[in-house]
């Protein structure tokens, strides 16, 4: 089983419905299993930030129902998304709804 294939397209079918936040990703990955607790908030970041730098889910925010995609190129996006994803977990801190980006 390809773990992160299967992330990956199950976070492209709910981003095809709609907004998808960074803790359903790392839900997804714990539901496909096969990763280690204390790297899978990185992992689903890696596997977000490829999605964003293949342009197939776009990272921004989301108020009031409002989304708004972050500026920059995608290769900008991916990055942000790695590195706060990595600080995240190096910190020991938990994702709650709504931290480090939604994708539509």
């Amino acid at each position: 089983m390809d773990i992160d294939y299967e992330v990956r397209e199950s976070v492209c079918d709910l981003a095809e419905i709609d907004y998808v936040m960074m803790t359903a990703i790392i839900g997804i990955l714990v539901d496909v299993g096969g990763v280690p607790w204390d790297q899978q908030i990185s992992r689903a970041g890696q596997i977000a930030a490829g999605l964003v730098r293949e342009g197939r889910i776009t990272p921004g925010s989301l108020r009031g129902g409002v989304f708004t995609p972050w500026e920059g190129s995608r290769d900008e996006q991916a990055a942000r998304i790695e590195r706060e994803t990595r600080e995240y977990e190096i910190e020991g801190r938990e994702v709650i709804f709504g931290n480090i980006a939604w994708f539509e």
